[in-house]
């Protein structure tokens, strides 16, 4: 009996090995020689097919379509304070929590870090740059203070509150930093708002 069954298997055997191979190896057609490639960042032109036309995007005008009255978004009436200034998201909103505690606790170094980690999270938001300025002037590093305050003013454009604020600490700043007419001049530029 096990002869049967070894001459069956043997039989189905030799019969896959002899029917065509369906897992061919592929092969290579090395006869056929190609231009070296281009070395890495050098411009190759691109080949234009008859009819084709290219255009640079800075060239053409962006077209959409218009908005019809009934597409047209709902306004939301909002504060006027609101309008200019983004929503902290809830990260920099506890880092800022915690970094004032820091801060009132005396621990300037860990502040200074979760301001600069606010800051990375959120660069367009005013109240970082106050809080990150007043660390910095409060370990004595006034000139990283004032670039500082000075980088929340350009970013604060249209928040009177927070560009008064700003003002007012590059003031204390450069006061502290034995700059009095320095000073002087960043007081006259918070009055203004």
């Amino acid at each position: 009996m096990k002869k049967v069954y070894l001459i069956a298997g043997l039989t189905l055997l030799m019969a896959g090995c002899a029917g065509p191979n369906p897992y061919r190896a592929p092969v290579e057609d090395r006869g056929r020689i190609s231009p070296p490639a281009p070395a890495p960042g050098t411009v190759v032109p691109a080949e234009t097919a008859p009819g084709v036309r290219v255009t640079p995007l800075g060239q053409a005008p962006v077209i959409r379509a218009q908005r019809s009255e009934q597409d047209a978004p709902v306004p939301v009436q909002q504060p006027v304070q609101q309008s200019t200034r983004q929503a902290q998201s809830p990260a920099v909103i506890a880092l800022l929590e915690t970094a004032r505690k820091d801060s009132s606790g005396g621990d300037l170094r860990t502040a200074q870090n979760r301001l600069e980690r606010a800051l990375r999270i959120a660069p367009r938001d005013p109240e970082v740059y106050i809080q990150l300025a007043d660390v910095q002037r409060r370990q004595g590093q006034f000139l990283q203070a004032e670039q500082v305050a000075l980088k929340g003013v350009s970013v604060a454009a249209g928040q009177n509150n927070a560009l008064r604020r700003l003002w007012q600490l590059v003031a204390d700043i450069r006061q502290e930093a034995g700059n009095a007419a320095g000073a002087k001049d960043a007081r006259q530029k918070a009055a203004a708002y």
